[in-house]
């Protein structure tokens, strides 16, 4: 007996004691670690979202009206039926809607509450007249074949597609219209055709007018060498629910299916810089209640953007995060996200001086 040795009850709690309490400063510097993990990581993806949401609607406002050379103060012909369409008034090139409440014709379902931002423009290289239109088509440079340009195996010319809606345009007048067919000739040119849709075409909106220029027709029918083809479009910015069920910014271009762009942006508010007095300086900035009710989406020469992004994970903070979003503040959100709020002052490019 004398040769077995051991250890008592009180070592046996000592060491117990001891053991739980560097087990437990290991726990709270673990908890401690995975709070800060959590928290930044929701900083970047917060900072990110509102980045990223900022610089896809900056590039496309700062754009709007744009239709290659002399954009602002053309003459501006409309071909297109539906012309008054959301998706195809190009003679407004940026339009929107204040705290959307209900269906409205045209716009997209939004979160209820929030802003509709609406722009209309040219995009893309665009390719070059080679020779005056005649009744029913224009001629463009052949720029080349893509044999997959336009999906599905379908082939672009001069990087066009069959039913893209163009401008052409000179720094005098533009026009815009439906290309109903694209020729390749083999020599220099490649012929867009406009024809043959008038309404009741098989192409959506189709030409309402197939048949205009010609060497012996109007003169401000007329696009020689010193005008260009672009593709144009209307590109629509919303906050609506995602797949995942949480508020996402959202982009519809044309009349095709909404895409989600961004999870995580809960609210859009926007303001319009307007110029009353022709100075081309904006001179107050007002919701698009008030251009709606002038009609007056002309005086518009920048958009000032306010978003709220929060978290895409709850339970990120301590405790409730209060924040103030267009002049609100909001102290208990019903949560823990992590939120925050970006602005931004965009310029539209074709309009300032």
């Amino acid at each position: 007996m004398r040769n077995q040795r051991g250890i008592s009850l009180v070592e046996l709690m000592v060491s117990i004691t001891v053991g739980l309490i560097l087990m437990t400063g290991v726990v709270q510097l673990f908890l401690s670690s995975r709070a800060t993990f959590t928290t930044q990581q929701a900083i970047s993806r917060v900072q990110e979202t509102g980045r990223l949401a900022m610089e896809f609607m900056s590039r496309d406002i700062r754009m709007a009206g744009y239709m290659g050379c002399m954009s602002r103060n053309l003459n501006f012909t409309n071909t297109l039926n539906n012309s008054n369409a959301l998706a195809y008034s190009f003679d407004v090139g940026i339009q929107g809607l204040d705290n959307y409440a209900s269906a409205v014709t045209g716009y997209p379902a939004a979160r209820i509450g929030t802003d509709i931002l609406v722009v209309r423009s040219a995009n893309g290289l665009g390719v070059g007249v080679t020779q005056n239109n005649d009744s029913s088509q224009l001629f463009a440079q052949d720029t080349g074949t893509d044999p997959n340009g336009c999906g599905a195996g379908e082939p672009s010319l001069s990087g066009l597609c069959i039913g893209d809606v163009l401008v052409v345009a000179d720094c005098m007048k533009a026009r815009i219209f439906q290309a109903t067919n694209l020729q390749d000739t083999g020599g220099i040119s490649i012929n867009v055709v406009h024809s043959g849709n008038a309404s009741g075409g098989t192409f959506e909106p189709g030409n309402a007018i197939s048949s205009w220029g010609g060497a012996s027709g109007d003169p401000s029918e007329q696009f020689g060498p010193d005008s260009q083809i672009i593709k144009i479009q209307t590109t629509s910015y919303y906050v609506a629910d995602g797949t995942s069920g949480r508020p996402s910014l959202w982009q519809r271009v044309g009349t095709q299916d909404p895409l989600e762009l961004l999870e995580g942006v809960e609210d859009m508010q926007l303001t319009y810089g307007r110029d009353t007095t022709g100075d081309s300086i904006p001179d107050s900035y007002v919701t698009a209640a008030v251009l709606n009710t002038a009609n007056d989406w002309d005086s518009v020469l920048s958009v000032r953007v306010e978003l709220l992004v929060s978290s895409t994970d709850d339970n990120v903070l301590q405790e409730a995060q209060a924040y103030t979003f267009n002049g609100t503040t909001v102290n208990n959100p019903g949560d823990r996200r992590l939120r925050q709020v970006f602005n931004s002052t965009v310029g539209i490019r074709s309009r300032l001086p």
